[in-house]
C-alpha cells in the first residue's frame, strides 16, 4: 500500500513538471517523449542496480501478445498530462484519472479481464466507484 500511494502523489508531481515543460515548450508529444526518457533512465539505472535487465531464457514465448501495449498506454496517458493538466488543474486531472481507472479497474477484477485474479463488484465496490464519480463531479463544479 505505501508504493501505491507513493506512486498516486507522484503522478501529481510528474503531471506539474510535465504542465510546466509544456507551458514552455509548447509541444506536448516533446514533452512526453522527455518525460518518458528521463524514465528510461531511471529504470536502466535501477535495473543495472538490481540487476534485473536480463530476460530469463524462453519466458518471452509464453506472454500474451497483449501483454507488450503496456508501454503504448503508458505513454498515452503521459500524453494526457501536458495537454489536459494545465488547462483542467492538477484537482480535476487527477481526480478524473483516479476516478476513471477505479471504475475500470473495478470491471477488470469483477470480470477477472486481463489475467486479473476474479473480485466481485459487490455493494461496497460499486457504491465506492459511485462516490468517486460524485467526488470528481463535486470538485469539477466547484
Amino acid at each position: 500500500m505505501p508504493i501505491a500511494i507513493g506512486a498516486g502523489m507522484l503522478m501529481v508531481v510528474q503531471s506539474a513538471c510535465n504542465s510546466m515543460l509544456e507551458k514552455n515548450l509548447d509541444r506536448p508529444v516533446l514533452v512526453g517523449i522527455i518525460s518518458l526518457s528521463v524514465g528510461v533512465g531511471v529504470l536502466l539505472s535501477i535495473g543495472i542496480a538490481a540487476g534485473q535487465l536480463t530476460v530469463p531464457e524462453g519466458q518471452t514465448a509464453r506472454v500474451p501478445w497483449w501483454a507488450w501495449l503496456g508501454g503504448a498506454c503508458g505513454a498515452i496517458a503521459l500524453l494526457s498530462q501536458p495537454i489536459a493538466a494545465p488547462k483542467l488543474g492538477a484537482g480535476i486531472y487527477i481526480g478524473l484519472f483516479v476516478t476513471a481507472s477505479s471504475v475500470v479497474s473495478v470491471l477488470f477484477d469483477h470480470f477477472g479481464w486481463m489475467g486479473f485474479a476474479e473480485h466481485p463488484a459487490g455493494i461496497g465496490r460499486i457504491l465506492g466507484c459511485a462516490l468517486m464519480i460524485l467526488g470528481i463531479s463535486l470538485v469539477s463544479i466547484f
